[in-house]
């Protein structure tokens, strides 16, 4: 940004809300936004400095600045790792315009932690409002937040669950298609499949969050219920309320099993399993996921456990939509799963295998589909050492990083085709993989040039010229 670019969005910033301005006019969290947060946190910190200096040259008061920059930075960039420690209490109270001291720690983190839902997600309507409201807003919401914590807070604690819920959800759609992007790039599978389980496990995060806050809630309906100062007619209103937020506590539970069975090493991506497969074997593709091990792999695939995140919670009751039930059956798929690759392992020893546990039975299930002439190929390309392989390397299908993705996923050894040779018939194809691998078991055959003919005029003379 330009020096007039920088200034004004400092001070669009310095006088947003709190959740706003830890944005820094990003509204996402992708790893795209992220860098890009990180590379205008950099600008931005620094032009801050610039003003602290010139104002303590002046002997002037420092404007106020961004509020949580300083967090943002020690967050490098990443709304998710924002953390409610002291930086942001102190610059809570300077935002609010009480002394230091004056709220209680207790009170005060609570409104930060409303700060950093708002910063997480820009959808939300904004509950702590900019510097020239902040103040007159306090006056008025400071009983609330105190009494939230004496008298309890089920209707709160429900709506905050509810907006983690759809929180969650935007995130997990941002994360998953953001690893698909990545995951057209042959030589990024293998950094496709860390950054969606990465960002899984940071997910459970806020899905711990969303059942500690229902089963808050739960409880406070429960209590209220059994009051005896409740009207009669309300009693059924807050069993319906305890119990609604009562089996979403239960279905998050359940849900966060299955999303850590989905971020753990062995748990296939088809994103990227299908792509690796499709360039190796393509007219056999749907024969060996239609295979026992690759119904298995499909149906305990990382998104198969992200077809399972909680729908919007205005339509989202999950004693209704059976969710535990389909949970129960995905953990239990992924440790069918896990025993089959076992059992493949311990019974075809004398095959070619994957190097560890992960994905035997697909590979056991190709070996199955794959003709004769297609396991002879494989052996060979298998036997090529990574520099030959290379040699013929075509946009990075057949890459290093692509050929080692695809054997630890469990797919043999095979030359891998570009998306045109993959249109080809099936005899056309093999003999493509076939070329490949000739060419890279001789690489001077592709430079080999015929000698050429030289033709030689032999000249003749008479008997009559010889004696001229």
């Amino acid at each position: 940004m330009n020096t007039i670019e920088l200034e004004q969005l400092h001070n669009e910033l310095a006088a947003a809300p709190p959740g706003t301005a830890m944005r820094l006019g990003v509204e996402g969290n992708t790893p795209d936004d992220v860098t890009l947060r990180w590379e205008r946190w950099g600008e931005l910190a620094d032009y801050e400095q610039r003003l602290h200096r010139q104002a303590r040259d002046a002997g002037e008061h420092t404007r106020p600045g961004i509020f949580g920059l300083d967090a943002v930075g020690y967050a490098y960039g990443d709304l998710d790792r924002l953390d409610n420690g002291g930086v942001l209490a102190y610059q809570m109270e300077d935002h609010l315009e009480t002394g230091h001291g004056e709220i209680s720690p207790e009170i005060l983190e609570r409104v930060v932690d409303d700060a950093i839902v708002d910063a997480r997600n820009p959808d939300r309507s904004v509950r702590v409002p900019g510097r020239d409201e902040a103040a007159l807003w306090w006056e008025d919401v400071r009983g609330e937040y105190q009494a939230g914590r004496e008298s309890g807070t089920g209707p709160l604690e429900l709506v905050e669950a509810d907006e983690a819920v759809a929180l969650l959800r935007r995130r997990i759609v941002d994360a998953l298609v953001h690893g698909q992007a990545l995951a057209e790039n042959p030589t990024r599978r293998a950094e496709a499949e860390r950054y969606i389980k990465r960002e899984i496990a940071m997910a459970r995060e806020q899905v711990e969050l969303a059942t500690r806050k229902y089963t808050a809630a739960a409880k406070d309906f429960q209590v209220t219920r059994d009051r005896e100062t409740t009207p009669e007619s309300l009693r059924e209103l807050f069993q319906v309320n305890k119990q609604v937020a009562a089996s979403r506590a239960a279905a998050l539970t359940a849900y966060s099993v299955a999303l850590e069975r989905a971020a753990r090493r062995t748990t296939p991506f088809m994103a990227c399993l299908r792509r690796s497969l499709s360039e190796r074997f393509p007219h056999e593709d749907r024969e060996i996921l239609a295979t026992k091990a690759g119904r298995l792999t499909e149906q305990s695939s990382v998104e198969a456990a992200l077809r399972l995140t909680p729908k919007d919670p205005m339509n989202w009751y999950p004693d209704q939509d059976g969710m535990i039930k389909q949970i129960h059956r995905y953990i239990d798929t992924a440790q069918e799963r896990d025993r089959l690759d076992w059992d493949e392992m311990v019974d075809r020893r004398h095959l070619p295998r994957t190097p560890s546990l992960r994905g035997q039975g697909l590979a056991m299930a190709c070996y199955d589909v794959i003709s004769k002439e297609q396991k002879d190929l494989s052996d060979r390309w298998r036997k090529l050492s990574s520099v030959e392989r290379s040699m013929i390397d075509d946009r990075g299908v057949n890459s290093a990083r692509a050929h080692d993705y695809s054997i630890g996923v469990g797919l043999p050894a095979m030359p891998a085709l570009t998306v045109a040779d993959q249109a080809r018939e099936a005899g056309d194809g093999l003999s493509v993989q076939k070329s490949l691998v000739d060419q890279a078991a001789d690489p001077a055959s592709v430079y080999s040039v015929a000698p050429p003919e030289v033709e030689v005029e032999v000249e003749t003379s008479t008997a009559y010229e010889m004696w001229e």
